[in-house]
């Protein structure tokens, strides 16, 4: 709770009024009924959600430009593969070293930064000589690794005491189906005026200017950081045994979706025509947008981690009903049904991800959990193509089943271990307020 203003001095003029940070915020009674309008109302976080959503639009026009882009210049799908892996790779190693400067440094400088960095990278890649690939490999994994660390920044603010933590998080589960469904459409859009290279400038552009946007906001300028008195810890964020537990499950859930977006497009195409891929992944996204959009407007009796294990637990159930499926329509179907369950189970990893992380460290813990299921969807990917070649589609579509169902065993198991830590004195305490030699004074 805000700390009460003082009334000492009543002639003081409004002229003097010390601005408005975060110690002095107080919590307003919302007239909305809908918490996401109360968000979008909210003055401290509207400017960084915006500017949020803007620099992440792109994340998925920038992977299907870059493929497309490659193949257009006469390069092999296997160039194209490599230059995309390269990109991913890229950011999935230096992202959590990234991230850990924001926590030492804050998020001003390195969204700056890098938001200068990675279009410069992209163009160079574009500009670069078809048949220059090595110097091509080197602009996409500059790129990659100097991708601005947009949702890092503002789950940490989401995070923060004080804030709408829950409905915060489940808004960013939405917003990461939005950004499925809208990278492609983004990139027909940019077809329409130029060729694949000129969406990925687009596309590179647009992620600078929301990362330069939000590193000017207010909130992310007034992010205070523990003033820096020596060597980190090397572990970083992974010294917590609970976010380490929790960085597993992701890797496993991973997996099961790594081996959806092979098994997927595959069984589609079997029962119909490619033509309609695109559709069925959409209606996939629209049941994730439902989903977030149905929990961040509930409340639940239970703990977090026990909804979370309950919720892996009916992704398995929904994982079934894919498995089940025999036609395009039962498969849509069944992917609304997932999309429905697995953008709350997302939003509740969030909010454990935010639970488990050390003081100091909630940056690096969010890009972690990135950098985890990118590689277990990498990894489910591959192993699904390969029970998809030798057994077809129910093989990938088992191995989900079967994964998921050992994912939901694990989290049941590792409750205690995500519970939120007592409260002898009534006040809530920041997250790792057991460190508080390092401890980040977080926005409240």
């Amino acid at each position: 709770m805000s700390p009460t203003p003082s009334v000492d001095s009543p002639s003081t003029s409004d002229s003097a009024e010390p601005p408005e940070t975060w110690e002095d915020r107080a919590p307003e009674p919302r007239t909305a009924k809908n918490p996401f309008l109360a968000i979008v109302h909210d003055k401290v976080m509207r400017a960084p959600l915006f500017w949020s959503a803007v620099g992440r639009l792109p994340l998925y026009l920038i992977s299907v430009s870059m493929v497309v882009f490659t193949a257009s210049r006469g390069l092999s799908y296997f160039s194209a593969g490599l230059l995309l892996s390269g990109y991913s790779l890229g950011g999935a190693a230096l992202a959590p070293f990234v991230a850990r400067v924001v926590d030492r440094y804050g998020q001003p400088p390195v969204l700056l930064i890098t938001g200068a960095v990675y279009p410069v990278a992209l163009i160079g890649f574009v500009l670069a000589d078809p048949k220059a690939v090595a110097l091509q490999l080197v602009c996409v994994v500059v790129a990659g690794a100097a991708m601005p660390p947009i949702s890092g920044c503002i789950r940490s603010l989401w995070s923060a005491p004080g804030n709408t933590e829950r409905v915060g998080l489940s808004l960013e589960a939405v917003l990461g189906e939005v950004f499925v469904i809208g990278g492609p459409l983004l990139f027909s859009l940019a077809l329409i005026w130029g060729g694949a290279g000129s969406a990925l400038v687009v596309g590179a552009v647009l992620t600078s200017v929301g990362a330069i946007g939000f590193a000017m906001t207010r909130t992310s300028r007034d992010r205070k950081v523990a003033p820096v008195t020596g060597k980190r810890d090397p572990l970083g964020a992974l010294r917590s045994p609970a976010l380490v537990r929790l960085l597993v499950l992701l890797l496993v859930a991973g997996c099961a979706t790594g081996a959806y977006n092979v098994a997927v497009p595959a069984f589609v195409e079997n029962h119909g025509s490619a033509g309609d891929i695109g559709l069925v992944f959409g209606v996939w996204g629209v049941g994730g947008i439902l989903g977030g959009l149905w929990y961040g407007s509930r409340t639940f009796r239970q703990p977090s981690e026990t909804v979370f294990a309950w919720g892996l637990l009916a992704l398995g159930g929904a994982s079934a009903l894919v498995l089940a499926a025999w036609d395009n329509w039962s498969m849509g179907v069944a992917l609304v049904v997932l999309g429905l369950l697995q953008a709350p189970v997302t939003a509740l990893s969030y909010e454990l991800i935010s639970r488990t992380a050390r003081a100091g460290y909630v940056t690096e813990a969010y890009t972690w959990a990135i950098t985890v299921s990118v590689g277990g969807s990498a990894v489910g990917s591959q192993l699904g193509g390969l029970g998809l070649g030798a057994y077809g589609t129910s093989a990938p579509f088992l191995g989900a089943v079967v994964g998921m169902l050992v994912v939901a065993a694990l989290a049941f198991g590792a409750r205690r271990l995500f519970a939120a830590p007592a409260e002898p004195d009534g006040s809530a305490e920041p997250t790792g307020a057991a460190e508080p030699a390092e401890a980040v004074t977080s926005p409240a």
